[in-house]
């Protein structure tokens, strides 16, 4: 007897075919965010021996950052890091779309399940979010998992274990998962309300297991992290920081929207499970409750809304709208009505995505170019001063990341603006000027020349071309003296002449033997090819 699966026509397989087809032509073609860059920093961390917490600043949970690390350290150095990386996100991608493709044939047969996939894998946000390297494939992909090992499926521990520990895995990623685990255990105690007593049900057993398998990877890591005497400052990280950092803008009048749009969801879940009156577990109602109540909780209680936040009830709800679909009797009559609905709506989304994201443009070719000039010009020990480690292979001289929580502590005067004194303290001779409170702009500028883009090195454009000058200079170096094309010779501060110095903070004098003086620039970014522009001819 042949399975379901031979008896579908060609066009799914196909069509999914080409749905991954399209990931691999959006590769660089997914919106650039500056959170891709973050995580790859501190994946790389990881790799160099550094401590996620305290030697390098995350709001995330560990595990996302420790499991990529070796992908980074295979990676070490290279310009297209991020292309790469989004690549290994695609497994995540399957993952979310098999775990929902999964409940959909568990629920309602193999050719709804095809429709679900091809409809949550081709919407828009999931589809351009979702490839961008983030934390949030990794979540969303885990929590999917997790709740396919029990949707539609015999209540039985070992389920219900694997189903714990795969949120398990999500929550040690992110703590939103503490949101889904909330909206999930109401809308599940609703539903489960409205289903008659000889429904199947977990046990006390299967409900234990669950917890087991929920609680074993976040407490594996808090171990980890108090036996490297790092706990407070992960708590901080996960909890303190993202706790004080944000408030919802008119918050009671959210909250109470909140309130009342739950409510009507609620009226209109219970309502819709009675008429269907099923004899089991009405997983259709559960997953647009959950993911309705999930919604509603990040649109107007969450303090900061993000498009990520959304990854992993898209699939579930999408999902749900298909169950409900698949029961329309007047729709199940007119096959060639349903051919077209789909046809539009998978038109739609592609008409959509494209306008969000033309595949022909290359997002990550600015950051490429910038990449390069980093590790063209500094070393592995060298700090590189970026907004949220933009500078991947390259420690940061400042703990935080200019992130919205960070800028907002910033202009409050809730965080003390210390940049320029840790680029003196660590000697950061390069610096990528984006983000940059007013006070360390201005530092950066009078003592940096640019290099490309927002590429920085440590410098000073000279005044004026005069032979005999003196310079303030505020960050400690090795300089050369260079008129924008080769290195001149000078004598510094009385010393016999050279073409090179390593200097102190303060003023030094210079007397230039010959040719016409534009920079004191950092050796190190000179001796590799950097030059800094000379003035325009007839330039004041």
């Amino acid at each position: 007897m042949k399975s379901p699966l031979h008896r579908l026509p060609l066009w799914p397989w196909i069509s999914l075919l080409l749905l991954l087809v399209l990931r691999l032509a959006w590769l660089n073609a997914y919106t650039l965010n500056s959170d891709e860059a973050q995580h790859a920093h501190v994946a790389w961390a990881w790799t160099q021996g550094l401590l996620p917490y305290r030697d390098v600043f995350d709001n995330h949970g560990p595990l996302f950052g420790w499991l990529h690390s070796p992908l980074l350290a295979w990676l070490s150095d290279r310009p297209d890091v991020l292309t790469w990386l989004r690549l290994a996100m695609q497994g995540w991608y399957l993952v979310a779309l098999g775990a929902t493709g999964w409940m959909a044939r568990r629920l309602y047969g193999w050719r709804v399940a095809l429709v679900v996939m091809l409809v949550a894998g081709l919407f828009p946000r999931f589809f351009v979010v979702s490839g961008q390297f983030r934390t949030d494939d990794m979540w969303m992909a885990m929590w999917l998992l997790g709740l396919a090992f029990v949707a539609g499926a015999p209540p039985r521990a070992w389920r219900y274990f694997v189903a714990g520990l795969c949120m398990g895995c999500a929550l040690a990623v992110s703590q939103k998962t503490l949101v889904l685990l909330v909206t999930t255990v109401v809308a599940a105690g609703v539903v489960r309300l409205m289903c008659p007593a000889t429904a199947p049900r977990g046990g006390v057993r299967c409900w234990a297991a669950a917890a087991l398998g929920l609680l074993l990877v976040p407490a594996a890591f808090a171990i980890w992290l108090a036996a490297h005497g790092v706990l407070a400052d992960a708590w901080y990280g996960l909890a303190g920081y993202n706790v004080g950092g944000a408030s919802k803008r008119h918050a009671a009048q959210q909250l109470l929207w909140f309130l009342l749009l739950a409510a009507v969801l609620l009226v209109l879940s219970v309502r819709e499970a009675r008429r269907r009156a099923g004899d089991a577990f009405d997983w259709t109602v559960f997953f647009a409750l959950q993911g309705g109540l999930f919604l509603l909780l990040i649109w107007f209680v969450w303090p900061l809304v993000t498009k990520q936040d959304f990854l992993p009830v898209l699939p579930t709800l999408v999902l749900s709208g298909g169950g409900w679909v698949s029961r329309l009797a007047w729709l199940e009559r007119r096959p060639q009505l349903r051919a077209a609905l789909l046809l539009a709506t998978l038109g739609a989304e592609l008409v959509a995505m494209i306008a969000d994201a033309p595949p022909w443009r290359d997002e990550l070719a600015a950051q490429r170019d910038e990449l390069a000039l980093v590790l063209r010009y500094t070393d592995d020990h060298d700090a590189v001063m970026d907004p949220k480690g933009d500078a991947i292979f390259r420690s940061r001289p400042y703990y935080p990341v200019l992130e919205s929580m960070a800028m907002r502590r910033l202009r409050k005067g809730q965080m003390m603006d210390t940049i320029a004194d840790e680029l003196v303290d660590h000697r950061a001779m390069l610096v990528i000027l984006r983000r940059l409170p007013y006070a360390s702009a201005r530092f950066v500028m009078l003592n940096y020349v640019p290099a490309g883009g927002d590429v920085w090195v440590a410098g000073r454009m000279l005044p004026t071309p005069a032979a005999d000058q003196s310079i303030d200079l505020a960050l400690p170096g090795d300089y050369v003296l260079t008129d924008g094309h080769q290195r001149l010779r000078a004598s510094l501060d009385g010393a016999p002449e050279a073409d090179h110095w390593t200097l102190g903070r303060g003023i030094h004098h210079l007397k230039v033997a010959s040719g016409t003086p534009v920079a004191l620039v950092w050796t190190q970014a000179f001796e590799r090819g950097w030059r800094p522009l000379p003035p325009a001819v007839g330039a004041p």
